[in-house]
């Protein structure tokens, strides 16, 4: 009988602990962001357009996994070359695989309450390299201004109303 009884508070015991994955990882990740070209600065805004940090490449910032009960986070890196974006990369959290530890150590409590809550049941990826190549290109553009008493037939043909 005392094993029993044993037996019995050690599973009351393990249904209070912490969960596994906020045990492991937090509800944060280290995220290493770099560039092609390296040396641009880049800034990293929220699902709201908010920025949360900025450096240059190769640089790291801390982001925030979770974004609410049982939603994840998502950011845009943007890379800048002075104040024009020349690259742009968006980052989602995925399930952490501590997440399912639950199932042995945290149990009911980690699984539905505490991994959700601390956003510690995703993670991030630990690099992103965004490109620094400009995304619009400007080589061979020209813009021309004419009237439309200026116009072919053949041109006028082609406009399109807006």
């Amino acid at each position: 009988m005392p094993s029993f009884t044993k037996i019995t508070c050690t599973a009351a015991l393990l249904g209070f602990l912490p969960s596994c994955a906020t045990i492991i990882k937090q509800g944060s990740d280290t995220v290493a962001i770099q560039s092609q070209p390296s040396g641009l600065d880049f800034v990293v805004k929220d699902s709201e357009g908010n920025q949360v940090g900025s450096g240059r490449t190769p640089g790291s910032v801390t982001l925030s996994s979770g974004n609410g009960y049982f939603r994840s986070a998502t950011y845009t890196i943007q890379t800048l070359r002075g104040r024009k974006v020349v690259g742009e990369q968006t980052i989602t959290g995925k399930v952490s695989g501590w997440y399912f530890g639950n199932i042995l150590i945290g149990g009911l409590v980690g699984m539905l309450i505490v991994d959700p809550l601390t956003g510690a049941m995703y993670a991030l990826p630990d690099s992103v390299e965004v490109s620094g190549q400009s995304t619009v290109s400007t080589v061979g553009s020209t813009l021309t201004i004419a009237s439309m008493d200026t116009l072919t037939p053949g041109q006028r043909a082609k406009l399109v109303r807006l």
